[in-house]
């Protein structure tokens, strides 16, 4: 029996969706379905290496899924995708979570029959359409507990978008004049660079401004364990799924460790290590990751894209955004600089822990009717 090739198009920030579908899918048809999952994960530094991959994978596939969000309908890549699905007569089947619909979507995804991941019955229906591709028996699965593993990650999902949208809304009136700014990134990432431009967006630093560059987890270390770096500008690989950041190499554009020897570091320890530096921005150029993003505004603000930035308007973004901080704060110089390079960078404000308020309880002297006196514990706020 011949294999049915898919075509899975999805945000960086939802990978997760797309990978318990690709999971439940390749097991519920013993390995009949061969995936292509698409992704801005690599839009920087390789979004043009893959450019030709993702068209030759568009091209002999029979079905494409499009997990569709609010946010990622409005994605141009996403629709860039689907409309070249359609002109190749490939099935597009939008797959919906976290509150939107088949009936809501926008053309030309509307023109499409889709379902929504955490129905039952429309989980039902995709697995029927995919056996009659295949010829084969609909898989005897229980859709109610898939349905709600869905559910599962559309709540993780609400979390981190609930945070994003908090610290994305609070005035931000810092200012660093002139910044210490550390520059991350991988040799892999650099070796892509001379191919896809890396190179242009580091060599945008202007020549005056203190910046190093660190190639490793224990020079990362190092280095924020040992002096206080203003800024940390991440242009290596981040997993969109658990907001670690890469030093070895990954295979692009999955992101999946090319190596036994793996130099990652995760980002609860990367916050730690940023409290120590005093960092007051960490800006992450290599892709959209609300996993990291949203784990490390506890100790520092965030700038991120919002969306697919090719290398030019990256390039122009850094050039602009770092010499405009000199006279402006960190949100206006963000603003202009993205408003300047069309380069849709956003930024996240710190959010600071509530204090935590504790009780103590007093005694209280209250007199009686009948002379004598009776204590009572009264509550104080320590």
């Amino acid at each position: 029996m011949a294999k049915l090739e898919v075509f899975v198009s999805h945000l960086t920030v939802e990978s997760k969706f797309a990978d318990l579908l690709r999971t439940r899918l390749d097991r519920d048809f013993i390995g009949l379905l061969n995936f292509f999952v698409s992704s801005d994960a690599t839009s920087i530094p390789v979004g043009s290496q893959w450019f030709g991959d993702i068209l030759a994978a568009l091209s002999r596939a029979d079905l494409q899924f499009v997990i569709c969000s609010q946010e990622s309908v409005h994605r141009p890549w996403i629709n860039y995708e689907a409309g070249g699905a359609r002109v190749r007569d490939v099935e597009v089947i939008p797959l919906c979570h976290s509150g939107i619909t088949p009936e809501q979507l926008p053309v030309p995804l509307h023109m499409s029959e889709g379902a929504v991941l955490t129905d039952p019955t429309g989980l039902q229906k995709l697995y029927s359409k995919i056996s009659a591709r295949l010829g084969s028996a609909i898989p005897n699965i229980d859709f109610q507990a898939l349905g709600r593993d869905f559910q599962a990650l559309e709540q993780e999902y609400s979390v981190q978008r609930s945070d994003a949208a908090a610290a994305d809304r609070k005035p931000n009136q810092e200012s660093l004049k002139d910044p210490h700014v550390l520059c991350v990134s991988s040799e892999q990432y650099l070796q892509l660079g001379f191919e896809n431009q890396l190179q242009e967006v580091l060599e945008a630093f202007p020549e005056d401004l203190i910046h190093d560059r660190v190639l490793t987890s224990s020079d990362l270390e190092r280095v924020l364990q040992s002096q206080r770096i203003d800024i940390v500008h991440i242009a290596a690989y981040v997993c969109p799924r658990t907001g670690a950041l890469y030093f070895s190499r990954v295979e692009l554009p999955l992101g999946t460790p090319a190596t036994t020897d793996v130099d990652v570091i995760g980002p609860d320890a990367l916050a730690l290590l940023l409290k120590d530096a005093q960092t007051r921005l960490v800006v992450i150029a290599s892709g959209d990751s609300l996993a990291l993003a949203t784990l490390l505004l506890s100790v520092t603000n965030v700038i991120a894209p919002r969306d697919i930035v090719s290398s030019t308007a990256a390039a122009s973004w850094v050039r602009t955004f770092y010499k405009t901080l000199r006279v402006k704060s960190l949100a206006e110089a963000c603003e202009f600089a993205s408003a300047k390079s069309q380069a849709p960078m956003r930024l996240l404000t710190q959010q600071m822990p509530a204090p935590v308020m504790t009780m103590s309880w007093q005694e209280e002297s209250v007199g009686k009717s009948d002379g004598s006196v009776e204590r009572i514990p009264s509550k104080q706020p320590l």
